[in-house]
């Protein structure tokens, strides 16, 4: 069965999928995050027809991940900035740099490096951390379903369940 939307998948993963998972996405949104907000500077530096930037655009601006502002002094520009859900997406920019950094990287050494502002000391590794502050892995983490349950999650616990003998850790 193909799926043209994953909106109505009761799914966190697949619904962000949905709005951030095309391959223009997230380079619109790595360049938000480097000071890129006008569609001539998007387009200048990702290379990106207008067509299609003119639609990714409109979709970050449709599920409020970018919103529109006008330019003070030019009647016709328009700056997209990062709305409070776009700000939210920043560690998967970082994470996804660091990923490729780690598996992809230039044999030169690493191509970009992040810093943080106050001190210009490198951030450290995006992890998955214990309340106590812990680095986990995967290995050392499983997924359950919260309050609201998830029919997805319910549906891959009894698939795993059925092949372990019942054992959903």
């Amino acid at each position: 069965m193909t799926r043209s939307s994953f909106a109505g998948v009761d799914c966190g993963v697949a619904q962000a999928v949905d709005q951030l998972g095309d391959k223009w996405t997230l380079v619109i949104l790595r360049s938000a995050f480097a000071g890129i907000m006008r569609f001539d500077e998007f387009t200048e530096h990702l290379g990106i027809a207008a067509n299609i930037l003119a639609d990714r655009l409109s979709k970050l601006v449709e599920v409020d991940v970018l919103r529109k502002q006008k330019v003070e002094g030019d009647g016709r520009a328009v700056a997209y900035l990062l709305t409070a859900k776009g700000l939210d997406t920043y560690p998967l920019i970082i994470f996804l740099n660091q990923w490729s950094e780690r598996w992809m990287g230039s044999s030169k050494g690493r191509r970009i490096q992040i810093l943080e502002r106050k001190t210009d000391r490198p951030i450290r590794e995006v992890q998955v951390l214990a309340e106590g502050g812990k680095a986990l892995t995967a290995h050392e983490t499983y997924m359950c379903s919260d309050a609201s349950g998830s029919d997805v999650l319910n549906r891959s616990q009894t698939i795993v369940a059925r092949r372990r003998g019942n054992d959903l850790r």
